[in-house]
């Protein structure tokens, strides 16, 4: 199943340079995601009824070009393969039929009760009609980071309660948030991203009160971690 939703980028979506910001980028992909949900009858509600919750595992986005304040643009989505306990989501956004960005992206099913990844039941990989093509070649599911930034210089990000979503963990949306903000104080605050992707490790949870994020470079590569202290919550790159 293909699903299709059309968005106009606001005042609110953008960043100072008028483009679209990276965490209002992720929201549409969680928005359409959660669309699509809610088209094969497995809501929100209904999810937390059951005591399962889909948690994003690895991101992957490439962009082509920014969309712009006022942009019409249509974001689609897919699921491209369920398998015993990992689900694939395809992402990409156009403007006017132009392929401005395309993303995949890694998911698990989460037993809320006992905090323990579980295994993906058929009927939910036959109610989310999964398609055989993929938006990027992206090797989602073998890529890891080796690379953790040690002995650098950190930056100390607040968590906000507005970062917490309905399961009381920290929401995607707010990790890129972090990210984009320590991003532009490492390097300038006029860079633009190409690529970015992040691998979630640890959940962050309502006692966390700061975060530390570290990076090193490599060329165009910026390898970055989120830090609770000594825990490594997230890691991944951007390339510039």
């Amino acid at each position: 199943m293909i699903v299709e939703l059309d968005k106009i980028v606001n005042y609110k979506d953008i960043g100072f340079d008028f483009k679209l910001r990276a965490d209002s980028l992720v929201s549409f992909f969680q928005e359409i995601a959660i669309h699509h949900s809610d088209m094969v009858g497995y809501d929100t509600e209904t999810l937390k009824n059951m005591g399962v919750a889909w948690v994003l595992n690895k991101l992957y986005v490439d962009i082509t070009e920014y969309p712009v304040l006022g942009d019409k643009i249509t974001v689609t989505t897919w699921s491209s393969g369920i398998s015993g306990i990992k689900a694939f989501r395809e992402f990409i956004i156009r403007r006017e039929g132009t392929e401005l960005v395309k993303a995949v992206s890694m998911w698990t099913l989460l037993d809320m009760a006992s905090k323990r990844i579980k295994r993906i039941p058929s009927y939910l990989s036959e109610a989310y009609e999964t398609e055989n093509f993929k938006a990027t070649s992206f090797p989602i599911a073998s890529y890891k980071v080796d690379r953790n930034p040690e002995n650098q210089e950190g930056f100390l990000q607040t968590v906000r309660f507005s970062d917490f979503d309905t399961n009381m963990h920290m929401n995607n949306t707010a990790y890129i948030n972090i990210l984009d903000t320590a991003l532009r104080r490492y390097m300038d605050r006029n860079v633009e991203v190409h690529e970015f992707f992040i691998n979630f490790q640890k959940e962050v949870g309502f006692e966390v009160e700061k975060l530390t994020v570290k990076f090193s470079r490599q060329d165009a590569d910026i390898f970055y971690s989120i830090n609770d202290a000594e825990i490594i919550c997230s890691k991944g790159f951007f390339r510039v």
